[in-house]
């Protein structure tokens, strides 16, 4: 898939795709932020994803300027923002959650640091959590030894292991801009000539991972990415996958983490990871067969 063609007088200087899936009160809130903060000429997109709670009609009522696309039937994160991307003509493109709202000058931010930036391929701004706490965005590409520890739960049980702390920036307060190998997707702005180059989101990855895949692509390209710590949004987090079954999006996270694995490591590390992550899984499983027998006894 690729861009639409930029080549008009004067493009609008962003592209932001929105991808919802029934998160109607998010979804407004978001937009009302991008207007209100942003004096940047924009192209907004907004793809509602077979929603049920009447997104697409609030967004068709109260955000006219916004192109809605809609989807018949549910598709992938990474699919969903190629469907709009592909339609982009700014200089810039974005990729923003329906569960942020920014702060002011955000996206301005953003684009005036990738104007004075020509080797920047993509950047993101500083996230804070709903309650005012920093999310620790921006780290390093996974490596294979972080894909063991992951797999078999370590940076979960031991999370100030070295592993973990290597690909955080564990010793870093994001309140510095910095080159970085990743941003967030939760809001990510991408260089227009740098995405030509390396193509738009895997949708291979229905969901987790695409990111990161993404900034590596733009890194092998050549390009770097910053994380820009002036430009600051709220990003709620999970809100996109809250509302459907925790044990259906922990597979599609793992999907998703195996690929990148067998994408960029080959089919050896692909196997290793899979195997610490079956193993725990199956530990897991026994844990869970041995307690349910034990209550059954005891009744």
């Amino acid at each position: 898939m690729s861009l639409s063609n930029a080549n008009a007088a004067s493009p609008p200087d962003l592209t932001v795709s929105i991808v919802n899936t029934d998160n109607r009160a998010l979804l407004e809130n978001c937009l009302r932020s991008l207007f209100e903060t942003t004096r940047a000429r924009l192209q907004v997109i907004v793809v509602d994803n077979a929603s049920a709670d009447g997104s697409a009609a609030m967004v068709a009522r109260a955000f006219p300027q916004v192109t809605l696309l809609q989807n018949e039937t549910r598709a992938g994160f990474a699919a969903n923002h190629n469907r709009a991307l592909a339609r982009g003509v700014g200089r810039y493109l974005c990729i923003l959650n329906e569960d942020t709202r920014l702060l002011p000058h955000c996206l301005d931010t953003l684009i005036a640091f990738m104007d004075a930036q020509p080797e920047a391929g993509a950047c993101g701004p500083r996230l804070w959590n709903g309650d005012g706490s920093l999310q620790r965005t921006a780290n390093r590409f996974p490596t294979l030894w972080f894909g063991v520890f992951e797999a078999l739960a370590l940076n979960r049980l031991f999370p100030h292991n070295f592993i973990l702390r290597h690909n955080i920036y564990a010793d870093w307060d994001r309140t510095t801009t910095r080159a970085v190998d990743a941003v967030s997707g939760a809001a990510l702005l991408a260089r227009r000539a740098a995405v030509e180059q390396t193509g738009l989101l895997d949708p291979r990855f229905f969901i987790y991972s695409e990111e990161v895949d993404w900034c590596l692509r733009l890194h092998q390209r050549g390009w770097k990415i910053f994380h820009v710590a002036d430009a600051q949004l709220i990003h709620y987090g999970g809100a996109s996958t809250v509302t459907r079954a925790s044990e259906k999006f922990h597979q599609i996270y793992w999907d998703s983490f195996l690929y990148y694995y067998r994408k960029h490591f080959g089919a050896s590390a692909y196997w290793l990871v899979r195997a610490c992550f079956e193993t725990r899984m199956s530990l897991h499983r026994m844990k869970n067969n041995l307690t349910r027998a034990r209550r059954t006894t005891v009744q």
